[in-house]
């Protein structure tokens, strides 16, 4: 199958926004790995098992670093294929 490049966010910025998340943060990563807003949205809108049937959007919101840092991980798991 066709593979892709990961998305476009270099090792650095990942770090730092993975040291101070926030939902901007989130949302800019999500639009950049699934290629859209309207991919972004329906993913962060979507319940997730590895989240207790939480839904991204719910942990971005949330304030709580840990959560949101979660969300980043996810994301970054997705875009280098790891995730399943």
């Amino acid at each position: 199958g066709a593979t892709r490049s990961p998305a476009v966010s270099g090792l650095p910025e990942q770090s730092y926004q993975l040291e101070h998340p926030s939902s901007e943060a989130i949302w800019n990563r999500a639009v950049e790995v699934f290629g859209s807003e309207e991919l972004a949205r329906k993913w962060m809108d979507t319940p997730l098992p590895i989240l207790g049937q939480a839904t991204p959007e719910h942990h971005s919101a949330s304030g709580d670093a840990a959560k949101q840092r979660e969300i980043l991980t996810i994301l970054g798991r997705i875009d280098y294929g790891m995730f399943s």
